[in-house]
């Protein structure tokens, strides 16, 4: 076969790409209709929610699909149907001139396996390089990524990195034989901010840097906006929108595109008022349904009219470029969703009650090795995972707790609900004190308080219908019978937007929006006074996202239950959250109302989240507050400032041999700075660099 370049082709083309996967319980049509092209030295946004067939494009790309696919339509690259290759020539084809970059870095890099040899077995299996020649290669590619002592780095395995350092190294493997088009499937969905951030600006300079072209697969908004040169918009198996990214996020042409945008949490405007977040109602259409003659957007669509139902809409021309699948394009505006509404201001809290306090709440790992085994000094000091944490949350409101991996985050998290016992300070719930171990805690403490876990897939059971981990809740915490479970789950599921129908499905049934949100549904039973959310809307679709946080908004109002609410979103965590802990290396950064924290002054580490955070505006000019390396792993505490490391704004000595004094905000009520600039000072230099501003992200 000749593997000629076609230099007149685009480097990849789909063309009315269809994949159905054949299964015992009937087809699942995954992709209906995909066509599109990617040029070198582009990049290609492909956004849509869960279920709709993204991933499955990328795979499709590679051929790189189980037997049980079928697969109609063509896919050609650099000009050539890949279907006629054989599998030594897919075997050639993939990692050498296709690339593919996936969302778990740890999942594609060998945990037996120190990492820089990993890449080398890539580069002498597809380039022929001997191991002198391919180690020169891999500090070349870790040096390209961005990482620190790229000489030494690939001694280390994968467990002795950070995510972010994982994922560099998952991108030097895809780069290392310089190829033709890489994919990236969500690669910076389960890093935080900052790191996110780093590798973004990474994929921006690489795609000016290898003039590759790159397929960038995200449900993010926010880092469509930053990397992407044209978005194709992905429903149910079918492109439904395609333009530039600039037409695109300015003026959305298909109900869906609007509607995908509409759910980002917005900051308030500049008279201040905070406005309710909109939301997609319904699902995805189900891929077990056959195709039918007509729009399958239309069930959801607020646009949809008897020619809907009655016929496909064709991909339809906007302007140059801009193609929507809709027959009412130009009736698309951004009230088509519905006007936005204030959000309601939620009723003052009784401060004389908090339902959950916490007082120099302290955790440490490991330590306590003796150098004589039973007597002598310690041989190795603890991790310092929390130190001294004060929080308050009020009855009815959220507390909203950020910060970078490894800031402590999760470890509050599972001190508060008891899963792991803290080591120092007072914890009370309602006034009550509560035991370190929640095996401690009495039965009404226990049903007051649940968890939502980041993984839903982790916290449901594979073998048992979902309905289990519902009635279970409801039997051990709430007491009721049989028929009363039963009944009360399905109020359950039409509370979190699911079909009651889908209590006797298995978790592996449902995608991972819909389980976590049977996960708040569990979490829900026994109506607790507090609901601790750990990543919970993390992995979600921006559209998913929105109904969520939309559920916990109108449940908190309705039960008037308190949460607390982790995140690395920070537009997220601007919607949900009252009051707002900063968490870094186990220290709290800053401590106060959401409005004030998100605003000048803050801590120059709030003022780093900030700037990280992707904006969904590629009109945005993006700001440029890194922060170099990670957050340390303290076994011996600071001399000085906990963040005076890594601090863009340190100021002398003083940061290295002082602990920063504890200051209030220019604003007062209850805003707290721990830091050794001054708040007037902070705030003079934040509004200069006009980067510090509320954000949104998606």
């Amino acid at each position: 076969m000749n593997h000629a370049d076609n230099s007149n082709a685009p480097l990849i083309q789909l063309e009315n790409l269809g994949v159905t996967f054949l299964t015992p319980r009937g087809a699942f049509r995954a992709v209906r209709s995909a066509s599109l092209e990617i040029a070198r030295g582009e990049v290609l946004g492909l956004v849509g929610e869960s279920g709709c067939g993204k991933s499955t494009v990328a795979f499709a790309m590679m051929n790189y699909l189980p037997g049980t696919a079928q697969v109609e339509g063509a896919v050609r690259f650099e000009g050539m149907d890949i279907s006629e290759f054989s599998e030594a020539e897919l075997r050639e084809l993939r990692g050498n001139r296709i690339a593919m970059v996936y969302q778990d870095p740890i999942t594609s890099l060998n945990p037996s396996m120190r990492v820089g040899p990993q890449i080398e077995e890539v580069l002498k299996q597809h380039l022929d390089m001997d191991s002198e020649t391919a180690q020169r290669r891999v500090v070349e590619l870790f040096e390209s990524v961005g990482l620190a002592d790229p000489g030494r780095i690939g001694r280390r395995y994968p467990h002795q990195l950070s995510g972010g350092m994982q994922q560099r190294v998952v991108i030097a493997m895809a780069l290392a034989c310089d190829p033709h088009l890489l994919i990236m499937d969500e690669p910076t969905t389960g890093l935080d901010v900052t790191t996110e951030a780093t590798i973004l600006d990474l994929i921006v300079e690489l795609k000016d840097r290898v003039n590759a072209g790159i397929l960038y697969v995200s449900h993010n908004l926010g880092v469509i906006a930053r990397v992407a040169d044209r978005v194709a918009v992905m429903y149910a198996g079918e492109i439904v929108e395609e333009a530039t990214v600039s037409e695109l996020f300015n003026s959305p042409s298909h109900p869906y595109t609007a509607g995908l945008l509409s759910c980002v949490p917005q900051p308030p405007g500049d008279d201040g008022v905070e406005l309710q977040l909109r939301s997609i109602p319904g699902s995805v259409f189900d891929a077990q349904i056959a195709q039918t003659d007509s729009c399958l957007f239309a069930s959801r669509c607020p646009l949809a009219k008897d020619a809907c139902v009655q016929a496909s809409p064709p991909p339809a021309q906007v302007s140059n470029g801009h193609f929507a699948r809709c027959f009412y394009h130009a009736d698309v505006d951004e009230d088509l969703w519905g006007e936005l509404r204030e959000r309601l201001a939620k009723p003052d809290a009784d401060s004389a009650a908090p339902v959950l306090n916490a007082k120099d709440l302290r955790k440490f790992y490991g330590g306590g090795r003796k150098k004589y085994i039973l007597f002598g000094p310690p041989v190795r000091q603890p991790v310092r995972a929390l130190v001294d944490v004060d929080m308050r949350v009020e009855g009815g409101h959220t507390l909203g707790i950020v910060g970078e991996s490894g800031s402590g985050k999760s470890t509050a998290a599972r001190a508060i609900v008891g899963l792991e016992a803290r080591d120092g300070g007072v914890l009370q719930l309602r006034g009550e004190a509560l035991e370190g171990d929640v095996e401690d805690r009495t039965e009404d403490q226990r049903s007051s308080m649940r968890m939502v876990f980041q993984n839903p897939t982790a916290s449901l059971n594979p073998k048992l219908p979902i309905k289990h981990a519902i009635t279970r809740a409801l039997r051990k915490f709430a007491g009721a019978g049989r028929a009363e479970s039963q009944e009360r789950a399905e109020q359950l599921m039409n509370a979190v937007g699911l079909d009651p129908l889908y209590l006797d499905r298995r978790p592996s049934e449902l995608s991972g929006g819909q389980q976590q949100r049977v996960a708040l549904a569990s979490a829900f039973a026994a109506n607790p006074d507090l609901v601790v959310a750990d990543e919970a809307v993390s992995a979600l679709d921006v559209s998913v996202q929105a109904q969520v946080l939309n559920l916990l908004d109108q449940h908190q109002r309705d039960t008037g239950n308190s949460y607390v609410f982790i995140t690395h979103d920070l537009g997220v965590v601007r919607y949900v959250s009252d009051d707002i802990l900063v968490l870094y290396a186990g220290h709290v950064a800053e401590y106060g109302p959401s409005k004030a924290v998100l605003s000048s002054p803050s801590h120059p580490y709030t003022e780093a989240l900030l700037s990280a955070a992707p904006v969904p505006d590629p009109d945005a000019e993006p700001t440029h507050i890194r922060l170099e390396g990670s957050v340390p792993t303290l076994r011996s505490a600071f001399k000085g400032c906990f963040f005076a490391g890594r601090c863009p704004r340190k100021i002398g000595d003083i940061c290295d041999t002082d602990p920063p004094p504890e200051q209030r905000g220019a604003d007062g009520n209850g805003h707290l700075i721990n830091c050794h600039i001054p708040s007037d000072e902070l705030e003079r230099l934040q509004r200069a660099s006009n980067g510090h501003r509320p954000v949104a992200t998606a």
